[in-house]
């Protein structure tokens, strides 16, 4: 298990990570999201053990990680930029990782070479950005990691690709029993991929679900009435995002679809449907409820 703890860390005095603590199972699938500076790449790095807090503790197994290399084998951390050093082909770099990771499996760095259809020999400055990505993902997973912490890792990746990644990613988990936290902007992406949800903003941890519990928590309705209206009719009703076109109104609300949809019916509806919400849609209501939001201006508008 992922122990977090009161984990806090900045850089010349601005406070990146506040307070942050969660448990994260073995052999379960964690994504990662928030806004943009939110601390995301900041607490996979304190998780890798490549920053030491300066305040809390990550544990795994019960081990601080920072200051054990033995936990440290046992981890592989692939950053959103990718380095490789100049003139290296994959076997140079797998024979590297080889010697800093014990448990790196040779056959399976060629098994996968060959399913991605990358030359293991032609060097690396030669592939392309999606290329190159496929090779970091090559070599992470041959280090046969038993926690690995993606951050953007699908990013540039083509869709066919993209799949076969998230196929070897269950895989692991379900054969080996692999732990993963992986940070994205693409909420649809995590949203069928992951057993748990941490939702960053600001440096604070604002959101820790399982991500059906993230969206049952919002009612999203689409409701239309003969007579007209405005957004008093919804008085007592706990509104999150209101929008209105001629008579009919969407809303999200927060509370339970039952009662929502029974105090609809009161106000005689001649349409009321509840329908189900995006990770995505999730995300934009609860980022605006902190007044994360940007609104384009209008055409003529001073900047």
């Amino acid at each position: 298990m992922v122990e977090i703890e009161n984990l806090s860390k900045g850089f010349e005095n601005e406070m990146i990570l506040k307070g942050v603590g969660t448990r994260i199972a073995n052999g379960s699938i964690c994504g990662l999201v928030g806004s943009n500076g939110a601390g995301k790449s900041t607490l996979l790095r304190c998780i890798s053990g490549v920053y030491r807090p300066q305040e809390g503790e990550v544990r795994i197994g019960g081990e601080s990680v920072y200051d054990a290399p033995g936990v440290k084998e046992k981890i592989f951390y692939l950053a959103d930029e990718s380095y490789f050093p100049v003139g290296a082909d994959l076997k140079t770099m797998a024979k590297l990782y080889a010697h800093y990771y014990p448990a790196f499996d040779m056959a399976y760095f060629k098994e996968l070479c060959k399913t991605f259809q990358l030359n293991a020999k032609k060097r690396l400055q030669s592939f392309s950005k999606g290329m190159r990505r496929q090779a970091a993902l090559i070599l992470a997973f041959s280090t046969r990691p038993q926690y690995l912490l993606l951050d953007e890792s699908f990013d540039g990746l083509d869709p066919i690709v993209r799949r076969l990644a998230r196929q070897l990613l269950c895989r692991e988990v379900a054969e080996r029993g692999m732990t993963v936290v992986i940070s994205s902007h693409s909420l649809r992406e995590l949203e069928d991929l992951c057993d748990q949800l941490l939702f960053l903003h600001q440096g604070k941890l604002l959101l820790d679900q399982k991500p059906e519990d993230a969206r049952s928590s919002l009612v999203k309705v689409q409701v239309a009435f003969e007579r007209e209206y405005d957004r008093t009719m919804f008085a007592g009703f706990d509104i999150v995002h209101y929008e209105q076109s001629g008579a009919v109104a969407g809303l999200i609300l927060r509370g339970e679809a039952g009662q929502i949809r029974a105090q609809m019916e009161e106000k005689h509806p001649v349409l009321l449907e509840l329908l189900p919400l995006s990770l995505e849609e999730v995300f934009i209501c609860e980022a605006e409820e902190l007044g994360y939001s940007f609104t384009l201006e209008e055409e003529g508008e001073e900047p």
